[in-house]
């Protein structure tokens, strides 16, 4: 029998949510149909990934505060009658009280990590928001345990209510490739907006240039993504006089490729879930250092790579010179980054855990 999946978002665009959306829904069984309904907008291009049992549709939300957009999911839910609506992050949620009144038997919210206009998740306003859209959803889903707890703890949500399911890679996609020791190759993939904090990790990269000249003749540093601070990161690239050691790279189609030129994959953000990007790195077999922040102690220990404080852009150039100056360790971070992620970060994992939640 077949269920109908709808799944909710403000946008489908390039980024880690959508790419976890996209990879579930791809690996489930040919039985399920699945709606990916878009508050805003989405890219053709990114949608074309979804397999052939999959629909795209965009609500078409207008700026600030639109009420008209509830009239428009009631309409969706009733010509599409899905069995099972998934939301994801805030701006979603509030989707579900009219879920609920429809009558859609099982519904899901998933927090996958927070934003800049709350990176703590310490606002009063959406924590009582969330409380107060509780009672209309079956499960809340955390893809850390640092969300996880916090639903419990900060917001108050019950136990039994919410559940940890954390993201997965293709551990046989994402492989590692022997990086030649004379070339060190900083890597960075993000979406670049405030809450990743690239600056940060431009100028942790100026200060290990300013203190190692080996590690400025030797090193680069390769940005990849698009977003709202590009302009401000030119900028500030250009003021360090940095432009002929950092390339700010855009889109990348070929990601696995694009891993392996790594030496070290480096997340300087100020909030995260667990990054679909910090996954696919060390399943390339790349050594990670990211600040400590959300989840991604929770991947990364000293095993596999380095945690630094968040905002402290020299710690983090030391990590840089730690891993420049020393290839064996590299070699050894890269191995144990490899054998976390198909150890606890297997992508079927992930989606047999979603596949009992659409089930219940």
């Amino acid at each position: 029998m077949t269920k109908v999946v709808c799944h909710v978002v403000y946008g489908l665009n390039v980024g880690g949510l959508e790419r976890v959306l996209i990879n579930t829904v791809s690996r489930m069984p040919s039985t399920y149909q699945h709606l990916v309904v878009c508050l805003t907008s989405y890219s053709s291009s990114f949608a074309s990934l979804l397999p052939s049992n999959a629909h795209v549709l965009s609500l078409s939300k207008k700026s600030g505060q639109d009420f008209g957009i509830y009239v428009k999911w009631w309409r969706l839910l009733k010509q599409f009658k899905p069995d099972v609506v998934h939301s994801y992050n805030l701006a979603t949620l509030e989707l579900q009280v009219v879920s609920a009144l429809c009558g859609v038997k099982v519904r899901i919210h998933a927090e996958h990590g927070r934003d800049i206009y709350d990176p703590s998740g310490d606002n009063k306003k959406y924590q009582w928001l969330r409380r107060c859209v509780s009672p209309f959803i079956h499960t809340w889903v955390s893809v850390s345990t640092d969300l996880n707890d916090w639903l419990q703890s900060t917001v108050g949500l019950s136990k039994r209510k919410t559940k940890l399911i954390r993201n997965g890679v293709d551990t046989e996609v994402f492989v590692p490739k022997q990086i030649p020791r004379d070339k060190f190759v900083v890597g960075h993939v993000g979406r670049l907006s405030p809450i990743k904090n690239q600056k940060l990790l431009v100028e942790a990269f100026s200060i290990a240039c300013n203190s190692n000249s080996q590690f400025a003749e030797n090193a680069v540093l390769l940005i990849v993504g698009e977003g709202e601070s590009r302009k401000e990161l030119e900028q500030y690239i250009d003021s360090k006089k940095l432009g002929a050691k950092i390339s700010l790279a855009g889109l990348q189609q070929n990601m696995p490729s694009t891993y392996k030129d790594f030496s070290v994959f480096v997340m300087s953000s100020i909030g995260e879930g667990i990054p679909m990007t910090l996954l696919e790195a060390m399943s390339s077999g790349v050594p990670a250092i990211v600040t400590n922040v959300g989840g991604m102690p929770e991947v990364v220990s000293r095993h596999e790579g380095i945690i630094t404080p968040s905002r402290d852009a020299t710690a983090m150039a030391e990590a840089l010179l730690i891993l420049f100056n020393s290839p064996e360790k590299r070699e050894q971070l890269a191995l144990a980054a490899r054998k976390r992620i198909q150890t606890d970060f297997d992508e079927s994992k992930m989606v047999s855990d979603y596949l009992s939640l659409y089930n219940q």
